[in-house]
């Protein structure tokens, strides 16, 4: 009987952690309190970050990679997940992004959007997202070689799909 359980316990997890075949439109702060709105469909394809404090430690490698690649010719952002930040520490957290960072990060406090991607916490995730809003490809962890090339190669894909319309 416990099997069973633990069973349907653990693909009930494996479906949370699953990410959305289409992201919805939504909206968050930056690290100025400036709204970030999300739209689909958008002109370009988005490479979409998405981190906590830990897994953040592995991104720069991962846009520096892909900046120096598609440079414009892609949407490159991202989300901080914020949801174990309690309330009384945000805005200290808040502040402390603004003196590290020289580039908007789209600030997840309630954890809400972030579940949309079905994030792995405490490594890197990179997304790329069509134009329509679909994820296409996700890639976790450090980044690698292989890993960089796989996402490339979908990148060219899309791109190219895109232009195609």
């Amino acid at each position: 009987m416990k099997f069973p359980l633990l069973a349907l316990l653990a693909l009930h997890t494996v479906a949370l952690a699953a990410p959305v075949e289409k992201l919805t439109d939504f909206e968050l702060t930056d690290q100025e309190v400036k709204p970030r709105t999300y739209r689909f469909p958008k002109t370009k394809v988005t490479v979409m970050t998405v981190a906590d404090k830990k897994g953040s430690e592995q991104l720069a490698p991962w846009i520096q990679r892909i900046r120096d690649r598609y440079e414009t010719r892609i949407d490159i952002d991202g989300i901080a997940d914020m949801s174990s930040v309690p309330g009384i520490l945000q805005g200290a957290v808040r502040n402390s992004f603004r003196k590290k960072l020289t580039y908007s990060v789209m600030l997840d406090w309630k954890g809400s959007v972030v579940k949309q991607f079905g994030y792995k916490k405490g490594v890197a995730n990179i997304y790329l997202i069509d134009h329509a809003g679909r994820i296409v490809k996700q890639v976790s962890g450090p980044v690698s070689d292989a890993g960089a090339q796989e996402l490339f190669k979908e990148i060219d894909s899309v791109i190219s799909e895109l232009l195609a319309k």
